[in-house]
């Protein structure tokens, strides 16, 4: 009877910390996504994992990223940012790993139409953008003026220890030799990465 109770509570114990574990990741995970729909790229670098630090600085990140966004010549905007799918907890060493799939749609808008009459600047754009994130990922909707550009990606869910919070880091297949610095590759195997 004793051995059963002791049993049972451990099951108890297990679910409760792996519900509090899952709340606790969509809670930071939807901070985290309001924070890009912001653009406030300041808070936004307080949910990225530290392990991104050691290859560009927080400030280097922000200035980056507002160099990007508030570009002269074109508007960008994230429109939708969603989940749509968060795998099992991963333990490595003293980590817990979460593969999160998400959706997202941002779009372009070109400031200076007179640019766009240019027969040539479009089509360009437009290959270039197609070539960086796959063609069946950008479309040009002329009477907004506005390149739409949408698809799925992946992160990290990185928890480092059980007192710290989930931290993100952007999934690149494209960049494996330095995902692999960022993330070890056990957990990249175990997530078929």
């Amino acid at each position: 009877m004793k051995r059963c109770f002791l049993c049972l509570f451990a099951v108890i114990v297990s679910v409760y910390s792996f519900a509090q574990d899952d709340s606790s990741l969509q809670k930071r995970l939807n901070e985290y996504f309001l924070l890009n729909k912001q653009l406030n790229f300041e808070k936004l670098m307080d949910y990225i994992h530290p392990n991104l630090f050691a290859i560009a600085s927080r400030e280097q990140l922000v200035e980056m990223f507002q160099s990007i966004f508030n570009d002269e010549d074109m508007i960008i905007s994230m429109d939708s940012l969603s989940t749509t799918g968060i795998s099992p907890s991963f333990s490595f060493q003293k980590g817990l790993y979460r593969k999160i799939d998400y959706y997202m749609r941002f779009s372009i808008k070109f400031k200076d139409t007179t640019v766009l009459k240019d027969e040539a600047v479009l089509p360009a754009i437009e290959l270039q953008m197609k070539n960086a994130l796959g063609a069946e990922n950008v479309k040009y909707i002329q009477k907004e003026n506005r390149l739409e550009i949408d698809g799925t990606k992946i992160m990290i869910a990185i928890k480092d220890d059980e007192r710290s919070e989930w931290m993100f880091l952007g999934y690149e297949p494209k960049q494996a030799q330095v995902m692999e610095t960022l993330v070890p590759k056990e957990v990249l195997r175990n997530f078929k990465l």
